[in-house]
């Protein structure tokens, strides 16, 4: 599998930006939009670049991740003990089956991060502490 390390990087890199965005929108944000914030606007900016950086890593790469990696080797171990099975299908048959789990895994994955979040990091974050 030479494409799981770049994909991982790619991920990353996806993860990192996205973080870099959600920080840099707070810092060009105008003053004049939030009454009597609490907090400097730096400071919201590092919590808005750290909040999406944790949820994007979980979210969009680590979770997903290992729930693709056991979905693949379970299929693996099905086809190993298929009989009969093409060599055609044998070698491609669980790359489908980690591929096609993708659109039923997002939801559930993005709302349990949501919920571990808000469940703890964003509790301790909250401004009104």
């Amino acid at each position: 599998m030479k494409m799981v390390t770049p994909s991982y990087v790619l991920a990353f890199g996806y993860c990192i930006a996205d973080a870099a965005s959600a920080g840099y929108a707070i810092m060009s944000e105008e003053d004049k939009k939030i009454e009597n914030p609490t907090r400097s606007r730096e400071t919201r900016a590092a919590i808005a670049t750290f909040d999406t950086l944790l949820w994007q890593s979980l979210a969009s790469v680590a979770i997903p991740g290992g729930v693709i990696n056991m979905i693949v080797r379970t299929a693996r171990f099905a086809v190993a003990r298929s009989i009969g099975l093409p060599a055609l299908v044998s070698k491609w048959l669980p790359t489908a089956a980690g591929l096609g789990s993708i659109p039923i895994i997002i939801t559930p994955i993005d709302n349990l991060v949501d919920y571990a979040l808000d469940s703890t990091t964003r509790k301790l974050l909250r401004e009104d502490i």
